[in-house]
């Protein structure tokens, strides 16, 4: 009989709490740890296998991905439209560059051109000289020095340049003398 009541005051001293845990939940648990543990062995995603059974969280998980795909969309159309707008910007840029460049291919070329007709001028002026020269080494050296006198002072240079040495002292000797000082340093200082 003590035995009984001993039995008796145990079983007593569990709550109904502790009885559902120890007979219902513990085995529930230990059941449903052997079962996950098998299909992990099984090699199958024990996380897919319950979403196979909940449809509606699914599309709940596929709308919030849905706005986050829209979202994300948004952003890559705003990236693409900034990236559109600077490619723009940057063909203005280039256009302008283009057209920059050949405002001053155009004003290099008429600079050359100027130069070429400066440069024939240059070369007509020379020959004339030249043949001036020849006329001036012709004359006598009284005559030629009065000439020269009555000349501009830069074609009386290049008159004088192009004669010969011997031609250019006899005249320079029938000269004033500050006027041949004058000839002959613009002389020196041109060659």
């Amino acid at each position: 009989m003590k035995k009984e009541k001993q039995t008796e005051e145990v079983e007593e001293k569990y709550t109904f709490l502790q009885k559902l845990l120890y007979l219902f939940i513990i085995p529930l648990l230990f059941t449903l740890v052997i079962v996950l543990g098998y299909l992990t062995y099984e090699g199958k995603n024990i996380f897919e296998v319950a979403q196979s059974f909940l449809p509606a969280k699914e599309e709940v998980i596929s709308t919030e991905e849905d706005k986050e795909e829209e979202e994300g969309s948004s952003s890559t159309q705003n990236d693409n439209t900034n990236s559109s707008q600077e490619i723009i910007l940057l063909e203005r840029q280039v256009s302008d560059k283009e057209r920059e460049i050949t405002k001053l291919v155009a004003s290099l070329e008429e600079a050359n051109s100027k130069i070429e007709d400066l440069e024939k001028q240059q070369q007509d002026i020379r020959s004339s000289t030249k043949e001036l020269a020849k006329l001036y080494e012709g004359m006598s050296t009284n005559k030629a020095a009065q000439i020269i006198i009555e000349l501009d002072e830069d074609m009386a240079l290049l008159i004088l340049n192009e004669l010969s040495t011997s031609k250019t002292s006899s005249i320079l000797g029938q000269l004033e003398p500050e006027q041949a000082a004058r000839f002959t340093e613009l002389l020196a200082d041109k060659e």
